[in-house]
């Protein structure tokens, strides 16, 4: 009897132990495996140029395919060459050998190889895409027509017409640029040649939108880029995807209803309450969930596996103790904010324990995309009010971030915004993208914090994140108040090139209007800066903190636009650079009024203009500044090529080791020196020549000031025009040696200047007037035969004058009158009218003719006394 049950037992465990081995064959596979990936014979649909749009599929063969189904996979970013994106497409594996195809997308950033670390069935491998260097190049490119507007789900063909200029005449290849946004669509150029100049490119536009919204493509091509919107209208459901790919939800109180077509499709729901918890395997299509209605004590949970919708058609949800959204997948999800539609989240104080992150209202593991002309409202009680693990979109809806404890707005990856409406009030940052960029295209956006406005703030040490900041477009409008706040930050470069306004205002103790570690560009737009607080020590830095209107770590470039900065704080500045400053257009206005703050007899902070540690060049564009301290300061060098510098109030108007003044118009006014060459290793300067320089070789120098000119090296004068006055007109310790151009400088008799040098090539007169000239008078010189040498009123009652004119010849007779008048002509000189008078008519009617002096024969200088 025991040997017969014995015998039942040992059956029954072996059929057990083999139904167990065959569960767990089936569990295993259950799951796509490959046994390798073959990155090096992978082909690509199209080649890649850099600076070139690009979408292309990859072709990768594998081997040892386990003939399961695979999901779509998350984008991989390149390396190397960078700009571009792999994203793995969905697929059933071969048993066997089979391909597994890539989309890459973006536009590369340089010529060479762009490395992607792709992944499928357990193995990876490095795929390497070739990028060619670009033969094609153009100045500009500017959207020329507006594509038509298309409709969700309906096949879409258009075209948009772009115009260039500058072009070079270079081959392009064919180049596609998808849309983003609203997805489904491409754009694409065929191949061709760029015309010697001015033309155009007609981009073909096709595919199915899978939503309604905004689809954007930034095309990129010849080194420049624009973006391209088209409307995509919702279907006549409103939500979308069409009814039948949606599941239902509709709260009422503290219940809610759902009506779940996809309940033997992969997707069950679960209600406790108002608490509604979704699980979907369904990898198959897009599911949306449309949300409505209003609870008091609900939530609204998601685990996807597939890409997915949430339709809110005026929901109300407040979770006292989490999320009032929580998704807890990591693939993208497409909030559609229906139009005439109002929907509000509002989080708990405190959330339940979870293992899971939830980090705010509206929380999401994956990526968030805003479409939808509807308007969503924000209450982060806890935390962040919206905020993903991954990047977060926004291409129209109206967003209300009502407030937030923590930021308004937190995305790991990216936030990128093309259009609607987003408004923020947050006690730590408006908007944050803690591991990538951000990039504003458009719409309108206002933002009220405590800490920082906008900022893309990575701090760790990937070298493939570059955390930049970059506004195409919007209006934008930033408030912040906290110490040390900024309005808009970036880790990296930050680049501004807009035709709407920008608005920022800060408050706080050493607070900065725009702070960037890398370099910053300003292209377009109108930008006003206002800094209000005071410069402090911090202790914990051993520093100042002063604030400032543009902070730049690196190389600062001003291209166009209109930007005014208005610091009013103690020790706040205009603009301060670590390293290059290049102004080539634009129109610049500084005013920095605020006193010096000093913490100690070696620590302290002036207001100053416009300040770089490395070289101020000007090539073009227009300067303004108003400033209590220095004016404009370089650390390094300072050399004007072109456009127009007035300095109309300040310490020190310009003040540098070395100044070039090669063109433009640079008119400065100073209570100390007007401008200054000097190493400054010596406080409180020196009489010895320090090798400092200033040379004029072409436009317009105007200087008043205690000195007007000081260099505590050489002072040489090759052309261009140089006026000056001030209490001395110029004090130069080294050489000063006039070998071309116009010089007309004026001072009180005090005695304290000195003529030009021996060595000067081109004749000048250095006059003492025992009389001091008048600001209502003027001095004039002309020739023996009344040929008009210069005509000069003084600022301030002056005696001492230094002439120099070509016109001016050795041994020759003239004739300096004091008084008379002037008729016609234009003048050059200060705006409070003082200066030189040009192209008129001298009359001596009431003059005094003070002397006729004829000039040395063998020397260039001349000292004449009257």
């Amino acid at each position: 009897m025991n040997s017969k049950i014995l015998s039942v037992l040992s059956i029954l465990l072996t059929i057990v132990l083999i139904s167990l081995s065959c569960k767990t064959d089936e569990i295993v596979t259950n799951t796509p495996t490959i046994t390798s990936l073959n990155c090096s014979s992978a082909t690509f649909s199209a080649s890649a140029t850099s600076g070139a749009s690009y979408t292309a599929k990859a072709t990768v063969s594998y081997t040892g395919g386990n003939g399961m189904a695979y999901a779509e996979g998350n984008p991989v970013s390149s390396s190397g060459v960078t700009g571009l994106t792999a994203t793995l497409s969905a697929g059933n594996l071969s048993s066997g050998n089979g391909d597994a195809s890539f989309v890459i997308t973006g536009t590369p950033a340089a010529a060479g190889t762009a490395s992607f670390l792709i992944s499928l069935g357990g193995q990876s491998c490095t795929l390497a895409l070739p990028v060619a260097v670009s033969k094609a190049s153009m100045s500009t490119l500017v959207a020329s027509s507006t594509p038509a507007s298309g409709t969700v789900g309906v096949a879409y063909s258009s075209s948009v017409t772009l115009a260039y200029t500058g072009g070079n005449g270079g081959t392009y290849d064919m180049s596609m640029a998808t849309s983003t946004g609203v997805e489904g669509l491409t754009a694409t150029v065929s191949a061709g040649t760029l015309a010697n100049g001015a033309s155009t490119l007609v981009y073909a536009i096709s595919g199915t939108p899978t939503s309604s919204g905004t689809a954007t493509f930034n095309i990129s091509l010849g080194g420049q880029s624009v973006t391209v919107t088209i409307v995509i209208a919702p279907s006549g459901t409103g939500t979308a995807t069409a009814a039948k790919d949606t599941v239902v939800i509709v709260y009422s109180g503290t219940t809610a209803s759902v009506n779940n077509a996809f309940q033997d499709a992969g997707v069950s729901v679960s209600v406790s309450g108002a608490d509604v918890t979704v699980k979907s395997t369904n990898t198959s299509k897009e599911i949306v969930y449309a949300l409505s209605g209003t609870a008091t004590k609900g939530s609204f949970k998601i685990y996807s596996e597939y890409k997915y919708n949430i339709t809110l058609k005026g929901v109300s949800l407040t979770n006292s103790n989490g999320p009032a959204i929580n998704s807890q997948s990591s693939k993208k999800g497409t909030i559609n904010v229906v139009s005439g539609t109002t929907n509000t989240l509002v989080d708990g104080a405190a959330y339940a324990t979870s293992s899971e992150d939830q980090k705010g209202t509206f929380f999401s593991e994956g990526q968030l995309s805003f479409m939808g002309a509807g308007t969503l409202n924000v209450t982060g009680n806890n935390k962040h009010g919206i905020v993903a693990d991954d990047y977060i979109y926004v291409s129209e809806s109206t967003i209300n971030v009502k407030s937030a404890t923590k930021d308004g707005i937190h995305a790991n990856d990216y936030f990128m915004m093309d259009n609607g409406t987003v408004t923020i009030t947050a006690s730590s940052n408006g908007i944050e993208a803690e591991e990538g960029y951000i990039t504003i295209s458009g719409g309108t956006l206002t933002v009220n914090s405590v800490d920082d406005g906008i900022t893309a703030s990575y701090e760790g040490t990937d070298a493939t994140i570059t955390p930049y900041l970059l506004i195409k477009g919007g209006k934008i409008n930033v408030t912040t108040t906290g110490d040390k706040g900024n309005a808009l930050k970036s880790e990296s470069y930050t680049t501004i090139g807009t035709a709407d306004a920008i608005t920022l205002a800060v408050s706080g103790k050493g607070a900065k209007g725009i702070k960037t570690s890398g370099d910053f560009t300003l292209n377009a737009g109108t930008i006003k800066i206002s800094t209000s607080g005071a410069a402090y020590y911090v202790a914990a830095d051993t520093d100042i903190a002063a604030p400032a209107g543009i902070n730049c770590d690196k190389n600062l470039a001003i291209k166009g636009g209109n930007l005014t900065i208005t610091s009013t704080g103690i020790g706040g500045k205009g603009i301060t650079v670590d390293g290059t400053a290049t102004v080539t257009g634009g129109v610049t206005n500084i005013t920095a009024s605020g006193a010096t703050y000093t913490y100690s007899s070696t620590l302290n902070s002036e207001a100053k203009g416009f300040k770089s540690d490395g070289a101020f060049v000007m090539n073009n564009g227009e300067l303004n500044i108003a400033a209590t301290d220095d004016g404009l300061k370089s650390n390094a060098s300072i050399t004007v090529n072109d456009g127009t510098i007035n300095v109309t109030k300040s310490y020190e108007g310009m003040e540098s080791v070395f100044i070039t003044i090669n063109g433009g118009i640079t008119n400065l006014t100073a209570s100390n020196d007007g401008i200054n060459t000097s190493y400054g290793t010596v406080s409180g300067g020196t009489e010895s020549n320090d090798n400092s320089s200033l040379i004029v070789s072409g436009g317009v120098l105007i200087v008043t000031g205690s000195d007007a000119i000081d260099s505590n090296g050489n002072f040489t004068i090759k052309g261009g025009i140089v006026i000056s006055n001030g209490n001395e007109d110029i004090d130069v310790n080294g050489n000063f040696l006039v070998n071309g151009g116009v010089l007309f400088g004026a001072e009180p008799g005090n005695n304290m200047t000195k003529a030009m040098g021996t060595a000067s090539a081109q004749v000048g007169l250095f006059i003492k007037s025992s009389a001091q000239v008048a600001t209502s008078s003027m001095i004039h010189i002309e020739d023996a035969s009344g040929k008009d040498l210069g005509t000069f009123k003084p600022k301030s009652s002056s005696a001492y004058f230094h002439i120099s004119n070509p016109g001016l010849a050795k041994g020759a007779a003239y004739k300096i009158y004091v008084g008379g008048s002037y008729t016609g002509g234009s003048f050059v000189g200060n705006s409070s009218g003082w200066g030189l008078y040009t192209g008129g008519t001298y009359s001596n009617v009431g003059a005094t003719l003070k002397s006729s002096p004829t000039t040395s024969a063998s020397s260039t200088i001349n000292t004449i006394s009257f």
